[in-house]
């Protein structure tokens, strides 16, 4: 299982609107297939593995990080797949959370193939965790990452511009850049691309990857109907509001703008334009102000907070965004020690639970 979740990590592009998945097929303590899902309308990492496989899948077992889905979709059932393969045992991670396609650990069972569920199965939802938030993106995946000192501040006072001004060490940003690798695009405020001149890729990502090697796109939120600030990579894109209708431009400078009505950049307006360009997965990493714009209306669905062993004293602090409402409602998913920092992982929708309830159908 944990090659299979190696193999769902490994893939060159993100497969959203679908959830990474890895299968191998092991006979006689040999693997003989290795498959994962590339994307939605790609075949799914079971039929690969079977392929793979082809006639030593007989009698052999089948391991998958997801159940195996049980519906026609843009592809057919993998349980018919492996059924017509003659696999004598299936052992997978979590069940499907996508109610249409759930049931394939079933019908397998009922066909003879014996059937072991909740292998790993913290490993297998934390990676496929922006597909079940999100309820299999019916909305955007929003996930903030912030960096702070020990007393809240977001960097050190009169910090010049042009380069960024690091709190945290070099092991929470190698963190920071592979998580990136899991994200369409990496949002940022204005002051942050003014200030910190930030790049926004995942050059410091792990090697082997732990995800995804295409890079997300980088993105800022731009105030009076333009941008100033100097952008250091290519695939940026722009969002700024204005007074007319929506629509998408290029600027002077040849990076795409969305703009958007009211006047002022609205976070909602923000995610419908994220949406319509077909994004998925977001990163909002910088500044407060933007943060707390997305925290106050309840958008973010998983907030990672990692925090310095400093005391700066003086600099950016939170603006008060908790009397919108939404100071509640989180639950705290994993505490770790990254190098000399502290990251805590906070989710909307409790992890714990609903590892439960995954792990636990499909039974054993």
């Amino acid at each position: 299982m944990l090659e299979a979740l190696g193999l769902a990590r490994r893939i060159p592009d993100r497969p959203w609107p679908n959830p990474p998945v890895g299968a191998l097929v092991v006979r006689d303590g040999e693997v003989v297939g290795r498959g994962a899902h590339a994307g939605a309308g790609q075949p799914h990492a079971e039929v690969v593995a079977l392929a793979a496989a082809g006639e030593r899948a007989g009698g052999a077992t089948l391991y998958c990080t997801l159940e195996p889905c049980n519906h026609h979709g843009r592809t057919p059932p993998c349980s018919e797949a492996i059924l017509a393969a003659g696999i004598g045992r299936v052992v997978h991670a979590v069940a499907d959370p996508n109610r249409s396609a759930t049931g394939g650990a079933a019908r397998l069972r009922d066909a003879g193939v014996a059937v072991r569920g909740g292998v790993l199965a913290a490993e297998a939802l934390e990676l496929i965790w922006p597909y079940v938030c999100s309820d299999q993106f019916e909305r955007p995946y929003i996930e903030l990452k912030t960096a702070t000192s020990l007393d809240g501040r977001f960097g050190p006072a009169g910090a010049t511009g042009g380069s960024p001004a690091y709190l945290t060490g070099e092991a929470a940003r190698r963190d920071v850049h592979d998580r990136r690798r899991w994200v369409d695009l990496v949002l940022v405020g204005h002051g942050t691309a003014r200030q910190d001149r930030p790049r926004l890729d995942t050059r410091l990502a792990s090697e082997p990857p732990l995800g995804p090697s295409a890079p997300p796109l980088a993105g800022v939120v731009a105030r009076d109907g333009g941008h100033d600030a100097p952008l250091d990579r290519d695939h940026w894109l722009v969002f700024h509001a204005d007074t007319g209708p929506v629509h998408l431009a290029v600027d002077a400078t040849g990076v795409p703008c969305h703009t958007l009505p009211g006047g002022a950049v609205d976070p909602r307006d923000l995610v419908g334009a994220i949406t319509a360009r077909g994004l998925h997965a977001i990163m909002l990493e910088g500044g407060p102000r933007l943060a707390a714009a997305f925290l106050a209306l309840g958008l973010v669905d998983r907030w990672i907070q990692y925090v310095a062993p400093c005391v700066v004293g003086e600099g950016p602090i939170w603006p008060d965004w908790t009397a919108a409402g939404d100071a509640d409602g989180w639950s705290l998913t994993r505490v770790d020690r990254i190098g000399r920092d502290v990251r805590m992982i906070w989710d909307r929708r409790d992890f714990a639970s609903t590892l439960a309830i995954l792990a636990a159908a499909g039974g054993r």
